[in-house]
This record gives structure tokens, C-alpha cells and sequence, in this order.
């Protein structure tokens, strides 16, 4: 069935009166729903939300739909991970608090339409949603949902963050919401990592709902290291700074852009940095990325300094591969042609500490097999 025929039979389903049918088959509870709190025990009141109807999906790998709104009532179903069910906007006035995949929630149910035109339970725990799809329906379960997971206060930074990116006209703005993402990032990923430490499950929490309440910030899980961060989605930041009448946060996402090139998101690996494996990180010198982000950064820096923190992060990262790097992917011969480029190019914000560590590792590249420095790792030599 297409998008189409859903919503008009969704449409038509909301207008009955009459309850639907139900197997009413009593099971146990599924594992999912361990550790319960506060159960209602009575059926409880519900409330009709505004809005069209709109897909949930579920998150937890396993998801069971009950004949009403409480952890005990009959089972009429279950959903894995991925599969979808549509919201009938009919909502509990009430939470639950439920310990999921060992992590606590406290959230309502939501009344969904499922095969034969019945109606169904889910936890809303159990379930993410385009949350621009539907406003009422984020307030109550992401919205609350956040509060429950990070605290109030860390849920109202959110809040005013998510409001801030839709009214960016300054520079200052510009500078302002940086640092507000950058303190949501940190904060975020301590409390997602720390909650995430106490998931004793083979399957991760899904914290991957966070980008509906953050736009312009990414949810990645990295495997390698096992923890959650927050990246920033630097196109959509690049189109708040084209708001602004200044220049310079303009000149500075064109610098970000180059330092993670691949797809434009923020990663724990810039462009000039290849994983080959767990221990080991190539240069790319060579490939003329280097020289990029030079370039880029030799317009990005400003007399008022706006980004100067980010920017000297940024080139010292890059200084740290010019100067120390011990494993290279391309041929000596290319690795040495940019590196005299950049060298003859003396760029004025390296200051001379940066050219004594680049030219001394320069040195040591011309004798690499002595010195234990790999190259041309593409063609697995050395």
C-alpha cells in the first residue's frame, strides 16, 4: 500500500466511533518490559492529539502491543526493530515508567493501527518518529523524553538551542549558537556514554531519536571506541552563516568543510586522516588536502578573532600529521612534493615551533625505512 492509500484509510479509520476487535490473547510479559515501576492497574484516560497521522518506528529490538494502555494488558502483538505502525493520534494522559533495554523510561502510550484495521497499545518508549511531523506528539513523548534521560536542565538547553537555529541574523548569533552546540555536545555525549555504561544487553540503547530534537546535530554511534557522539552537520550550519550579513563565519564553514570533506559531517577523523585499522591511522599528505585546509584557514582567520579557539584546534590537529605521523598511504614521492609546497608557501599563523617540528619530520621522511616511518600503504609497502 503507498503513502497515499495509508493516510486516506488512516483518515477513515479516525472518523469510526466504534472500538475495534481484538484476540484478547493473554501472554506474559516480553523481557523488554522488566524492572516496572509505576503500573496502572484501571484503564486509564486518553487524549486525541492534533495533527496527521504519521509513522512511528520501532527502536528496541523487540516491541509488544497490548489490547490497551497498561503493561497488563493482553498482548495483541509484537514488532522487531525497524518495522513501522501508524500513530491513530489517540495518546494515555498518563506516563509509565518502564526500564527498557536497561535503560529507564517514563513515557505514555500510543494507540496504533495495525493489520485488519485494529487498534493496538505501544510504549512510547519503544518508538521514534519525524518529530516535524507532528509537534503535539514530540512534546509529549521527545520532549519528556529528553527530560527523563538528561535532566531538566540539559532538556531546556535543547529547547532553547532548537529555537536559536531557527533565528540566527548575526555574526554574534552565529558565535553564540556555536557555543551553545558545543556545550550540548559535550554534555550530551558524558550523559549518553554514561547511561550507555549501564546497558548490560548485546544490542546498544538507541539514542538515535536526539536528532529529532537537534537539528544541524548528528547521533553516531563509534564502534571502535564503543560510545556515542554528537557531530554537527556542517551544510546545515554553513546555511545559517549565509544568514548573517558578515563574512567571516562564512569564510570559517568553508574552512570546516575542508577539514571533513567526505560528507560534509563532523567526525572523530578529519579528511586528512584514513582508519586502516583499529591501531592504525594513515596520512593522506599527498593529497593535496593539506594544502586545502591551509588555504582555507589562511582566509577563515579574522581580526576579531569569533573562531579562533576552533581554528587552532584545527591547526594543530593538522600540524600533529605534518610533524609526527608515522604511517602514510601514498608514495614518498607525492607525500614529499606536497610537503615542499607547503613549506614554500609559509604560512604566517604556523608559528615557528609548527615549521621546526614540519621541516625536522621532514627530514626524517627522506630516510623513512630508518626512521620507521611507513608510505605508499595503498600499495601495501613500505
Amino acid at each position: 500500500m503507498n503513502k497515499y492509500l495509508i493516510f486516506f484509510a488512516a483518515l477513515y479509520l479516525l472518523s469510526l466511533t466504534s472500538a475495534c476487535e481484538n484476540d484478547g490473547k493473554k501472554t506474559k510479559n516480553h523481557d523488554v518490559f522488566s524492572d516496572t515501576g509505576k503500573v496502572s492497574v484501571d484503564r486509564p484516560d486518553t487524549e486525541r492529539l492534533q495533527g496527521n497521522p504519521i509513522l512511528l518506528y520501532i527502536t528496541t529490538e523487540h516491541a509488544v502491543l497490548r489490547e490497551s494502555p497498561d503493561i497488563n494488558a493482553p498482548e495483541t502483538g509484537r514488532r522487531v526493530k525497524g518495522d513501522s505502525l501508524l500513530f491513530s493520534n489517540k495518546i494515555s494522559s498518563f506516563n509509565t515508567e518502564i526500564k527498557l533495554e536497561g535503560i529507564h523510561f517514563n513515557e505514555p502510550w500510543l494507540r496504533v493501527i495495525t493489520e485488519g484495521n485494529k487498534m493496538s497499545w505501544i510504549y512510547g518508549g519503544c518508538i521514534n518518529f519525524s518529530a516535524s511531523e507532528h509537534i503535539k506528539l514530540r512534546e509529549k513523548v521527545l520532549d519528556q523524553r529528553a527530560i527523563t534521560f538528561f535532566g531538566p536542565s540539559l532538556a531546556q538547553q535543547i529547547s532553547i538551542y532548537q529555537k536559536e537555529t531557527k533565528s540566527i541574523a548575526t555574526l554574534p548569533g552565529f558565535r553564540s549558537l556555536l557555543t551553545r552546540a558545543k556545550t550540548l555536545q559535550d554534555s550530551l555525549g558524558i550523559k549518553m556514554n554514561a547511561l550507555l555504561q549501564l546497558h548490560t544487553g548485546e544490542e546498544i540503547p538507541d539514542f538515535f531519536w536526539l536528532n529529532e530534537l537537534m537539528d544541524g546535530m548528528l547521533v553516531h554511534y563509534v564502534s571502535e571506541q564503543g560510545r556515542y557522539y554528537l557531530f554537527r552537520d556542517l551544510k546545515f550550519w554553513q546555511n545559517i552563516s549565509l544568514k548573517t550579513l558578515e563574512d567571516e563565519d562564512d569564510a570559517f564553514m568553508e574552512l570546516m568543510l575542508s577539514a571533513y570533506s567526505s560528507d560534509s559531517i563532523e567526525y572523530i577523523y578529519y579528511s586528512w586522516q584514513l582508519p586502516v585499522d583499529d591501531s592504525t591511522t594513515c596520512s593522506l599528505l599527498g593529497s593535496n588536502l593539506h594544502t586545502e585546509v591551509l588555504n582555507k584557514m589562511s582566509l577563515a582567520i579574522d581580526s576579531n578573532s569569533y573562531f579562533k579557539a576552533e581554528i587552532d584546534e584545527l591547526r594543530q590537529a593538522l600540524v600533529n600529521d605534518l610533524s609526527i605521523c608515522k604511517h602514510y598511504w601514498l608514495p614518498l614521492q607525492a607525500i614529499e612534493e606536497e610537503l615542499a609546497l607547503i613549506i614554500d608557501r609559509n604560512y604566517v599563523f604556523l608559528d615557528k615551533y609548527n615549521w621546526i617540528a614540519i621541516k625536522s619530520h621532514r627530514q626524517l621522511l627522506l630516510e623513512n625505512e630508518s626512521n620507521s616511518i611507513k608510505v605508499n600503504l595503498f600499495e601495501g609497502e613500505s
